[in-house]
């Protein structure tokens, strides 16, 4: 083996076969999940991304295991190491989750975070402690940032096991023939509106490929068409002119000799599955994916002129993209392409919104990865108070919101300097092929990154996945070498510097095997009780026992402790002992998502269902969870309804019991719930009893 071409190589070590075997399986495996991820649903179904996960993860403790072995070797029998790009970016990560995770003081969390312990103390202060973590849903914390290391891992396994150009455009090829698949699949389904046989309810009358949402499959379809036309400029023949004297006849017959058609046709031939792709992409009718392929055309232009770089292909992008749209438009999707003069977006527009005030709320460490959802309720505007949005929609903004300054700094940074270290490295480039590979990869990177000002594809594990592929294929791109040993130009380490795997290399093995439990723990929970999402099957039915299975293993959700508290008032509650653990249920969904105004509600309607036992007790704590779960979601007309009717009945029977600050407040209560829904005026008749 040459110089640089693998992660690690000693200079003479019986077992450097196997290593170059083992690194060859672990290439084909990534490229099969590069594969997989896509074709099952986008990997957005546990079964899916728990495997890529453990996939990923069983790749990189045999990379990290073999890197430790040869770190312990003697020096004199070692080669340098490839230098980790961006290896601070995962160390980074990995902090911010413990400081949003790890349980700190509560006076702690009161000087970073006020308005955390201000939401934990709502209610009957079921979500204090005396130690509280900065994130106001662990669960989904932890959850969507195992959903999103794979990623960022096989970022680096790609680095470390391509190490030939023939590898390089393998990997290109399998990217453009994923998408060009994806493009004929939903093609093949547009009428039928499925997936693998499974009926999808969410794309309408749009491509969406095996992805679930049209505009995800539309992100992906921009990476591939930038990364394809790199890869089509790095092939790219150029023919001889010929000489001004020759005549006409004589010129015609030159220019069809078969070594002047040959080159041309073999170089032109990508065009083919990209003008596909092209068309698919304007069939999905997202005019997120569309706008990110003119932003990531532009790049490429602008990269072209820049440097003064054969600018004849600049009319070539511009030729070839006006005959796609325009047949695109023959087979009758002008309608789509209509869709950008649409700019009724209220609902992103309140998001978006909404994440600012989170981020205003939570500015230096945010509310935690994945909370979006329990708090925007706090700022949704009554038109959209029947909806549940779940992201923003603009992967930016979400990530400012939720992880504060801190993570949006973190990846803002190392974004900027990776992707302007690539710039400049292309700059240097004067291989045809790095050149234009490096430039479609640049396009498509920059594409992505204005992508995520429009949608959410940072959280679909497939995009991630291929997204991170895409990096390593640009810094790859970028830094071979045709000429010469050396093969990759990328930075490695020095004997003196690589006392750096001393340290990373023993981390990464216990952050993987901490991973692999979490996912094994997380995916048997979902085994024993599903609450996560799946579009292959109806919600199953979940019994008590399963619930209980389920909080074995995952004692943060707070959806298993809901369906606990349910599966038991079910069966009734006829002892104290019964009661007091449908109680707790509840306190436990409060305190481990106490910003979702739904389990604040739930438990304040168990205090009224049970308030005969002892109603100077109950009912002020009914009162106290239901204002908390106003306060949470201030513009829903049931909260606002169900108060009105608590209030009246309470003004009736035990008007002493009314805290002070909701006194005289039901005539506001009312008002404000037919306000928001005109048809519960009539469910505001005097009540006779509760």
């Amino acid at each position: 083996m040459k110089s640089g071409h693998a992660f690690l190589v000693r200079k003479s070590d019986g077992i450097g076969h196997w290593v170059s075997r083992g690194r060859q399986i672990f290439l084909g495996l990534s490229s099969a999940l590069l594969v997989f991820a896509p074709l099952a649903y986008g990997a957005v179904h546990n079964w899916a991304y728990f495997t890529v996960g453990l996939l990923v993860a069983a790749m990189s403790l045999g990379l990290a295991g073999l890197g430790l072995y040869y770190t312990l070797s003697p020096t004199e029998n070692m080669e340098t190491y490839p230098y980790p790009s961006l290896w601070w970016l995962g160390v980074g990560l990995v902090l911010l989750l413990l400081i949003q995770l790890i349980p700190w003081p509560q006076e702690a969390v009161r000087w970073v975070s006020p308005e955390a312990l201000q939401i934990r103390a709502l209610g009957t202060g079921a979500g204090l402690s005396p130690y509280l973590p900065f994130s106001l849903n662990p669960n989904a914390t932890l959850l969507e940032n195992l959903k999103i290391w794979p990623a960022l891992v096989l970022f680096f396994l790609l680095l470390y096991l391509i190490n030939t150009r023939q590898q390089l455009q393998r990997l290109v090829w399998l990217f453009v023939g994923v998408a060009l698949f994806e493009v004929l699949y939903g093609f093949w389904n547009f009428h039928s509106k499925s997936i693998w046989g499974y009926p999808n309810i969410y794309t309408g009358s749009r491509l969406c490929g095996t992805f679930i949402n049209s505009n995800h499959l539309a992100g992906f379809l921009t990476l591939a068409i930038l990364l394809g036309f790199g890869l089509f400029l790095g092939q790219r023949q150029e023919i001889p002119l010929l000489k001004r004297s020759t005549s006409r006849k004589k010129s015609l017959g030159d220019l069809s000799r078969a070594e002047r058609l040959e080159p041309r046709a073999r170089s032109n031939i990508v065009l083919i599955p990209l003008f596909v792709l092209v068309v698919g992409l304007v069939f999905t009718g997202s005019r997120g994916g569309m706008l990110s392929l003119i932003v990531g055309l532009a790049f490429l232009a602008l990269l072209i002129y820049s440097q003064r770089w054969r600018r004849s292909h600049i009319p070539t992008i511009l030729i070839f993209l006006a005959l796609a749209l325009s047949y695109s438009v023959f087979l009758g999707r002008g309608p789509f392409l209509a869709r950008f003069l649409d700019l009724h977006h209220e609902g992103r527009y309140h998001a978006c919104l909404g994440a600012l005030a989170i981020f205003r709320e939570f500015p230096w460490v945010g509310s935690g990865v994945g909370t979006f959802g329990d708090l925007f309720s706090r700022f949704q505007p009554a038109n959209l108070a029947g909806y549940r949005f779940d992201y923003v929609h603009n992967d930016w903004l979400q990530l400012l919101a939720e992880t504060g300054v801190a993570g949006f700094t973190l990846v803002a940074a190392a974004w900027l300097i990776f992707l302007s270290g690539l710039v400049k490295q292309w700059q240097r480039c004067q291989d045809r092929f790095t050149r234009g590979l490096g430039l479609g990869g640049l396009a498509a990177l920059a594409a992505g990154s204005f992508n995520a000002l429009t949608e959410f594809l940072f959280h679909i594990p497939a995009y991630s996945l291929l997204f991170a592929a895409l990096a390593a294929i640009t810094y790859l791109a970028v830094h071979f070498q045709p000429q010469g040993s050396a093969g990759f130009s990328y930075p490695k380490l020095s004997n003196r510097r690589g006392g750096l795997l001393w340290g990373l290399l023993p981390a990464l093995i216990i952050i993987q095997l901490v991973f692999v439990f979490q996912v094994s723990q997380y995916w048997r929970a979902e085994a024993a009780a599903p609450t996560e999402i799946n579009s292959m099957r109806l919600p199953p039915l979940i019994s008590l026992k399963d619930y209980r299975r389920a909080l074995k293993f995952n004692p943060w959700n707070s959806r298993y402790y809901e369906g606990l508290a349910e599966s038991l008032m079910k069966k009734g509650l006829v002892t104290e002992e019964g009661f007091a653990e449908v109680e707790d249920a509840w306190r436990l969904a409060v305190r481990w998502a106490p910003a979702h105004w739904r389990f604040h509600y739930r438990l304040a309607e168990f205090y009224l269902d049970d308030f005969p036992k002892a109603p100077y007790y109950y009912i002020p704590l009914a009162f106290s969870e239901l204002s908390a779960s106003l306060a949470l979601f201030p513009n829903s007309a049931l909260l606002h309804l169900r108060m009105a009717q608590v209030l009246a009945w309470s003004e009736k029977y035990f008007p002493e019991l009314i805290p002070e600050n909701l006194r005289h407040s039901r005539e506001f209560h009312a008002q404000r719930a037919v306000a928001l829904k005109p048809q519960f005026k009539k469910y505001l008749k005097p009540q006779k009893s509760h």
